[in-house]
């Protein structure tokens, strides 16, 4: 785990504030993303667990997040808070015990900074997430954790991952 957040940081920290990136590919992100991953890979993107949901200068309209309390993934959408799981998932929130709890401003790509405060803030006015493509995540996942969301490229829809099942949204 502390290997995977190291490597996730060395990227995020060789990233350009302005510039578009890809991880896992050689060519720049498809269409108008900001930031685009590999097709045909076997893992998502794995939100921030959180125990509290944020408030202030963390809370604007596109914070996705996985409430481990609640064991559901959680869309603000500008005014209100989303449930993305439908159901309760399931989170052991052990495996963070290791992780220090230190503030450290997040990653911003898009942007010179942000008056957002996040892990990963990516701020640009025509350019958007490209999520990971997956051929059936629900089956290529090995072990997904709490918190992942990917795009089926069969279904051709968004996947949740809460900790239990998946969920798929059009």
């Amino acid at each position: 785990m502390k290997k995977i957040l190291i490597a996730i940081c060395v990227v995020f920290a060789g990233l350009t504030a302005n510039a578009q990136s890809s991880i896992g590919k050689n060519m720049p992100p498809d269409g108008s993303g900001i930031l685009d991953f590999n097709a045909g890979g076997k893992a998502g993107i794995v939100l921030p667990w959180v125990t509290t949901l944020p408030t202030g200068t963390a809370l604007t309209g596109g914070v996705m997040i996985y409430d481990a309390n609640l064991k559901k993934v959680m869309y603000y959408n500008g005014t209100s808070w989303i449930d993305l799981s439908n159901h309760t998932g399931a989170v052991d929130l052990s495996i963070q015990a290791s992780v220090p709890e230190t503030p450290i401003k997040g990653t911003v790509i898009g942007a010179q900074s942000s008056s957002v405060d996040g892990v990963l803030v990516l701020e640009s006015s025509n350019k958007a997430l490209i999520l990971p493509k997956v051929v059936s995540p629900h089956l290529n996942i090995v072990k997904p954790m709490a918190g992942t969301i990917c795009y089926d490229t069969v279904k051709k829809m968004v996947c949740i991952y809460n900790g239990s099942e998946w969920t798929f949204w059009k």
